[in-house]
């Protein structure tokens, strides 16, 4: 194992800007396409979330399989600048095929569907995320400078995500309008020639320096190794509930905004207060790594934060745009903190891991993770989609029933609340803060020993 103690901030930061890439891409997916399949092209909102909760398995496991990929294949380059330089193209083809969807019957329509969704989700975006993902743990293996870079990635995530919230519906609607197919394929077709550009500034300046000598024989062996690991474990379901606040924040809002209060205009501001703390609090935890010696209490902050706020939007009135905003940007805050730290936590999980079994397994343990977190993705969308049918949603209707514009409302009201104590109860559980030094301690001294 290879120790690397010193990475200047302008590679830390260039690495973060990466995210841009990957989110000018996958932003639009996330946010519009359960909407795109279900209000655009008319399809049952039920039969897409059951494709989607299908897929969500194969996606899963393929994330173990890129990451056993990522660990075990190197060129001159490295591990993860190859997979980037070599797939960030198909990435953004990929996504631009979701929005081809014939004119067809119901059949071909579901199959168009299964395969374009997968050949994204599944396949590209799985690589080139668990590629760009691992690439901080093969940059360097201190792990104030490695939190910091994952934190600046989450950082540009969240301010990619902010910008595009605010300006796809406008360049749908210059294209000719957000019930035009047309104009959501070239819209598509505008933020992946950016995120591209970033791809590939992020692959030719970042270096990987750490090289891991103690890779597992195969993907059975790095699994067997993750699943021995309870602090992974702990940090899987952690992410789990950061992805459901996140599909909430970018998808199910969509829902919300657009039929329970009548205006899809109100997004932008709506995904802008969710995400502007996201900014300057994954500014600030960089700075404070130092001198705060735990990030599981700062998490355990955020996600009270979030309760909070959740809570005095679940009393406010219904229409009030005031509140609406007010506790966005409470919830934008504690989420911040969540989801900026549930990298780093995840990182620190890599130590406990060799401590623990004697296999330092790295980019499987990040691609691993992805297995659970599909799941709940696809399992509350599959949820959501199910949930819409039951309670008669009709995506080509101008005007939706007043007993469906109250289920939704009440879906997107209290099932966070249940989602904030799972994550505060995982947190809780979560002690790795107070045994790190000593772990760190104890592999210094066997690597000593050789």
């Amino acid at each position: 194992m290879t120790t690397v103690k010193k990475l200047g901030y302008p590679e830390k930061i260039l690495y973060g800007a990466g995210d841009i890439g990957i989110n000018a891409t996958y932003t639009l997916f996330a946010s519009y396409v359960l909407y795109f399949y279900t209000d655009v092209i008319g399809m049952n909102a039920a039969i897409i979330g059951v494709v989607i909760l299908i897929s969500k398995i194969f996606d899963g496991i393929s994330d173990v399989v890129a990451g056993q990929w990522v660990d075990t294949h190197k060129s001159k380059r490295g591990h993860c600048i190859p997979v980037l330089m070599k797939w960030s193209i198909p990435f953004v083809i990929s996504s631009v095929l979701i929005f081809l969807v014939p004119d067809a019957s119901i059949a071909v329509r579901v199959f168009f569907v299964f395969v374009t969704y997968n050949l994204f989700q599944t396949v590209v975006y799985t690589l080139v995320g668990c590629a760009h993902a691992a690439l901080a743990s093969y940059a360097t293996d201190d792990s104030v400078a490695r939190s910091q870079m994952l934190i600046y990635k989450m950082l540009f995530a969240a301010t990619t995500q902010m910008v595009m919230a605010n300006v796809i519906l406008p360049l749908v609607n210059f294209f000719g309008g957000q019930h035009s197919q047309t104009a959501w394929i070239k819209a598509s077709m505008v933020f992946n020639i950016v995120g591209l550009v970033f791809l590939y500034l992020n692959a030719f300046f970042v270096k990987e320096r750490v090289e891991n000598t103690a890779q597992p024989e195969n993907i059975w062996q790095g699994l067997q190794s993750a699943l021995k690991n309870k602090y992974w474990l702990l940090m899987v379901l952690f992410q789990i509930c950061c992805q459901l606040q996140l599909i909430f924040n970018l998808s199910i809002s969509v829902y919300y905004l657009g039929h329970v209060l009548g205006n899809m205009g109100l997004i932008g501001l709506y995904i802008l207060f969710c995400n502007i703390p996201g900014v300057f609090v994954c500014i600030l935890i960089p700075l404070i790594l130092h001198k705060v010696s735990s990030k599981r209490n700062m998490a355990l902050f955020g996600t009270i934060l979030c309760m909070a706020g959740q809570i005095v939007f679940c009393f406010s009135p219904t229409g009030n745009i005031i509140m609406l905003y007010a506790t966005a940007l409470i919830r934008g805050i504690g989420f911040a903190f969540c989801m900026g730290l549930g990298g780093p936590l995840t990182a620190d999980t890599i130590e406990y891991g060799e401590w623990k079994t004697g296999i330092r397994v790295q980019a499987v343990l990040f691609s691993a993770s992805g297995i659970g977190i599909k799941l709940g993705q696809g399992g509350i969308t599959a949820l959501f989609g199910i949930f819409l049918t039951a309670i008669g949603y009709d995506g080509l209707a101008q005007v939706q029933s007043p007993g469906t514009i109250k289920g939704i409302e009440a879906f997107f009201k209290y099932i966070p609340i249940l989602v904030y104590i799972i994550q505060f109860a995982i947190l809780f559980a979560y002690k790795l803060d107070k045994e790190m030094p000593q772990i760190l301690k104890d592999l210094e001294e066997r690597r000593a020993r050789g």
